[in-house]
């Protein structure tokens, strides 16, 4: 991944050690560090934030493709559609539109690395003695640390009726009234810490 902004590389790699992709995800700052960490560890894919690759993002095109034709090259952020034709012809693979505020950059290059990276399944089945789910237990954790459900909704990547389908039914596996219920009821029970 390659980011204008320190800030957003650090929140990326957070990001990614959340969802255990830490060795799976890099970021760098600027192209000429994208084209030497190319040189130096092939990818599968290169997300770049069209800011980063200024001034002239259909330079930086060639340069990735050059560098590694198999690698897919993605860009993400928002653009002038005539740029876009012309990055695409550059040999671009394709470019995921967000706003241009930080918090959109990550929430889409977030998204898109969970797409696109090979990871175990998570387990599905429920987890040992309290009937919860993995993503239960997520929501719960997120209840547990004063997170909103829209908060939480943005730390999993899923929609604010999704968090609130979740909470509803660890309620009901709980025996909890409201949040606070569960959220108690987890401590007690040694679920969250």
């Amino acid at each position: 991944m390659c980011v204008q902004a320190p800030t957003v590389a650090q929140r990326i790699k957070s990001s990614a050690t959340r969802f255990g992709l830490a060795s799976t995800v890099r970021t760098v700052v600027q192209a000429d560090d994208a084209y030497a960490e190319l040189s130096a560890r092939p990818a599968d894919i290169v997300l770049a934030d069209i800011a980063a690759s200024r001034p002239d993002p259909v330079l930086f095109t060639r340069n990735i493709v050059a560098r590694a034709p198999s690698t897919g090259l993605l860009f993400v952020g928002s653009m002038d559609p005539r740029l876009a034709t012309r990055i695409l012809a550059a040999g671009a693979r394709g470019i995921i539109a967000c706003g241009q505020e930080p918090q959109d950059l990550v929430g889409a290059v977030a998204q898109t690395v969970m797409l696109t990276t090979p990871r175990p399944a998570v387990p599905t089945q429920r987890s040992s003695g309290s009937g919860l789910t993995q993503r239960e237990l997520q929501v719960l954790r997120g209840m547990s640390q004063g997170r909103s459900n829209s908060e939480i909704g943005r730390q999993l990547f899923v929609s604010e009726d999704t968090v609130k389908t979740h909470a509803r039914r660890l309620f009901r596996k709980l025996g909890a009234r409201d949040r606070a219920h569960a959220v108690a009821e987890a401590f007690r029970s040694g679920l969250v810490s």
